[in-house]
């Protein structure tokens, strides 16, 4: 029995037609919605058998490729496409059906089509004609950049996935095919009732909210393999239908052609070379603004090249007269230049006036001990008393004594000979112990006690040394002068090296002299080292400003402040640690 049902089975069906239907909600609306087509067909023709085949687009497209339909119901952009690509001609339109169209729904109050704009569109897919395409044409006749500035969410099929998708808060909006939005609502009210139709048009003959214009029907066509005179008599039983699905005469689908070419798709997509016409009517607004742009950048090239000739005569002649003020700026500042290094100098031998008696003490020291080993070595040999090991001895000891007065006259000689600024890597410990040689004497005399504090690993920093050393020279001589009525225990003088960071110019050395004497008023303490204000009955106020002008020129400071203990001032000297350039 299986063997004969088996064999049975496709005797039956050898004389089935097979009718492929788009199916857009789901394979059992599609069927029930052309039932009647099917059986009137089955009903007008009993020769034959009429199947209803429920398939989306994709699925329709491979059923023809496999040569496996006889005829087709589907809507007119897909008809276009199918036209074209397999051959399918129609016999017959619907008529009376749901109207093609699109409706925009969405649950929140928009109002038109710019308020897509930005906003997320459910769509079922691109393929899709009432679903997309004819929607898509819309936006594009409003405003040409309107469709790029939405976000297309493809659900697929079926429609309704769509709908879903914005209850969902998946999408802002989506487009369904006319009147599915009022079936919906009325088969499930409580599901879809949220959903309402917005950027509707006016349109009495249509029964449903429409957010396009409306197109042909469906077509019923047939495939190339289809007997015609068999696609006649197919034609003629649907013509005579007065129930269910009513068709009429094959109208015109021109409309739906000027979509697709307006859209480029389907017959119409491009897949060679663009044409310069195409290319001309493509980009038409384009070229007209760039034609406008490129005539006002030519007016515009000529209005500058004749501006710029004439401000060329002027920037000649502007130039020339710089080139004078630079000469003459760089001869001002050649003169200040040198004027600064006659005041340096002038302080220098000023300091070395202020010290020359202490300077003459520590050279006659030596010079008195070459003498009295002199005079010895004399007597001596007078007496015979004079060996070769007293001689070895005093002659070291002279030798020693001439040394330290030549090094003295040396650093002297170094300290006040004019000469250009010279900046080299200065070690500023040995730079310190240095310059102690020079006012030693003058602290002495002055019955001052020098504490020398140094660190011992600072950095090195690139200086004039001799210029160090003379604001080192002159804050000691302040010093000395400021504890002049200091009573005798109390004339200290300490000087200190440290590392000291500055908040804005980074590491750095830093150098304080720290006096016990009568300190600054507030007011002397606004001006400090400014020019030509003193605190001395004989001074000029020079000393201090030049030193700060040093100081500054190597990129520190110069500051000074009233210690904690509120005895005397503090005077630093804050140098950047850097390297040799």
């Amino acid at each position: 029995m299986a063997a004969l049902v088996a064999f049975a089975a496709p005797a039956a069906q050898a004389d089935a037609l097979r009718i492929g239907v788009l199916d857009y909600q789901g394979s059992e609306h599609s069927i029930a919605h052309w039932q009647a087509t099917g059986a009137a067909l089955n009903a007008a023709l009993p020769g034959h058998r009429f199947e209803l085949v429920a398939l989306d687009i994709h699925a329709l497209d491979a059923a023809l490729d496999a040569n496996s339909l006889d005829f087709v119901i589907t809507n007119p952009g897909n008809y276009a496409e199918l036209e074209y690509r397999h051959h399918v001609s129609r016999i017959a339109t619907a008529e009376g059906d749901m109207p093609v169209a699109s409706t925009l729904v969405t649950t929140e109050p928009l109002e038109s089509y710019d308020d897509l704009s930005g906003r997320r569109l459910a769509v079922v897919a691109p393929e899709a004609f009432g679903g997309f395409q004819v929607l898509w044409r819309e936006l594009y006749d409003h405003d040409t950049r309107l469709p790029g500035r939405i976000e297309p969410l493809v659900t697929g099929y079926p429609m309704q996935a769509a709908a879903q998708a914005v209850l969902d808060g998946k999408a802002d909006a989506a487009v369904l095919r006319a009147c599915l939005l009022e079936e919906l609502q009325a088969a499930d009210p409580g599901h879809w009732a949220g959903l309402h139709a917005f950027a509707t048009r006016d349109l009495p003959e249509v029964p449903c909210a429409v957010s396009s214009r409306v197109y042909p029907g469906w077509p019923f066509a047939k495939t190339r393999h289809t007997d015609a005179a068999l696609s006649k008599q197919v034609a003629i039983a649907l013509l005579a239908m007065e129930e269910g699905n009513l068709w009429t005469v094959p109208l015109d689908y021109q409309p739906v052609h000027d979509l697709l070419r307006a859209l480029r798709i389907g017959p119409y997509a491009r897949t060679g070379p663009v044409s310069l016409s195409e290319f001309v009517e493509d980009y038409r607004d384009w070229l007209i603004a760039l034609g406008i742009a490129l005539m006002f950048w030519a007016l515009y090239s000529v209005r500058i090249e004749s501006l710029v000739r004439r401000r060329t005569a002027a920037l000649d002649a502007a130039n020339a007269g710089l080139v004078r003020e630079i000469a003459e700026r760089e001869r001002l500042e050649e003169e200040e230049r040198l004027h600064r290094r006659e005041l340096e100098h002038v302080a220098r031998l000023s300091i070395l006036g202020e010290m020359a008696s202490s300077i003459a003490h520590e050279l006659n020291q030596p010079l008195s001990a070459i003498a009295n080993y002199a005079q010895g070595c004399s007597m001596r040999l007078k007496f015979g008393t004079f060996t070769p090991e007293d001689m070895d001895r005093a002659s070291t000891e002279i030798a020693a004594q001439a040394e330290r007065a030549a090094t003295v006259i040396r650093r002297i000689r170094a300290f006040v000979k004019k000469r250009e600024s010279l900046r080299d890597p200065v070690d500023l410990d040995d730079m310190l112990r240095e310059t102690a040689v020079l006012y030693e004497a003058t602290v002495h005399r002055a019955g001052v006690r020098t504490e020398l504090l140094l660190a011992g690993d600072l950095p090195v920093v690139f200086a004039d040394r001799v210029q160090l050393q003379q604001v080192v020279l002159n804050l000691v001589q302040n010093a000395v002068d400021a504890m002049a009525e200091t009573p005798a225990e109390d004339k200290r003088l300490l000087i200190r090296s440290a590392r000291q960071a500055d908040a804005l110019k980074g590491p750095g050395v830093c150098i304080s002299v720290r006096d016990r004497g009568t300190g600054l008023s507030p007011a002397a303490m606004a001006r400090f080292a400014e020019a030509f204000h003193t605190t001395k009955p004989e001074g000029i106020g020079l000393g201090l400003a030049l030193s700060r002008s040093i100081v500054e020129a190597h990129g520190g400071w110069l500051r000074a402040e009233t210690p904690a203990d509120g005895h005397g001032l503090r005077v630093s000297l804050w140098l950047p640690a850097q390297e040799e350039r």
